[in-house]
């Protein structure tokens, strides 16, 4: 299989400076290499060390923006038939980019997205997501000619994935590949911290560090997982939330 895929990974912020080195390792390991454009704040002075030791990543600077304006920055420079997005405080499991591609070059759709567990902070994992409505963005490899007809609005500070969502809902079809392939990261200073939905993350993360909780967490979630796994997507009964939050 060739690998015909850009990894667009977006790192705005200090705040994902901890987790930027994982973030990048987990690309370099994937079992499909892929071509890794890294979308950094002009001003970023601190990422010149970690570029070192990635040299075959190209970095791109841009001036500041909402998370959806950094996305098509990397997308505009692409020239790849596929994008993946990446958060620069999240990881890729190694086999995450073979098996989407796998899958859209055999059903010659432009979208799949995979399904995700949460971590803590520290890097702990400790609950499976549902994933049924709304996949994170680090989850998502689409067609990117898709993407430049549909671009995210780059004005929206949280929730351009969601609004992007559901534009396109009737004009592309998203696939699901119920595999949780990425690990989403809590955190509790991140864009999104405001949310109910990432509020909820933060408190199931906060219980987690209690004495038994995390398997239990694990058990439960695990099994509402495996109770809702299907190959796609399914509209939410709220969309006012998944314009605001992730599902």
């Amino acid at each position: 299989m060739t690998a015909d895929v850009t990894a667009i990974v977006t790192c705005m912020t200090d705040g994902e400076r901890p987790f930027l080195r994982e973030t990048l390792k987990s690309v370099e390991s994937q079992t499909l290499p892929c071509e890794t454009i890294v979308v950094v704040l002009e001003t970023n002075t601190w990422i010149y060390d970690l570029a070192a030791e990635f040299p075959h990543m190209r970095m791109m600077r841009r001036p500041p923006g909402w998370e959806g304006a950094a996305r098509h920055t990397g997308v505009a420079a692409a020239r790849t038939e596929f994008v993946a997005f990446l958060d620069g405080d999240d990881v890729w499991c190694p086999t995450k980019t073979r098996k989407q591609l796998h899958f859209l070059l055999n059903s010659g759709q432009d979208f799949v997205g995979v399904d995700h567990m949460l971590i803590t902070e520290e890097g702990t994992p400790f609950a499976y997501s549902l994933s049924r409505h709304l996949p994170m963005p680090s989850a998502w490899m689409v067609r990117r000619e898709t993407m430049l007809r549909h671009p995210f609005d780059p004005n929206l500070a949280v929730g351009a994935d969601g609004e992007w969502w559901l534009s396109t809902w009737s004009t592309v079809r998203k696939h699901r590949l119920p595999e949780p392939l990425i690990k989403y990261r809590v955190r509790r200073q991140s864009q999104s911290h405001g949310t109910p939905n990432k509020r909820r993350k933060t408190a199931l993360a906060g219980l987690s560090h209690w004495p038994m909780a995390r398997p239990l967490l694990l058990a439960t979630t695990y099994l509402l997982h495996r109770l809702y796994r299907r190959i796609d997507y399914v509209p939410s009964k709220n969309w006012q939330v998944s314009r605001r939050s992730r599902a």
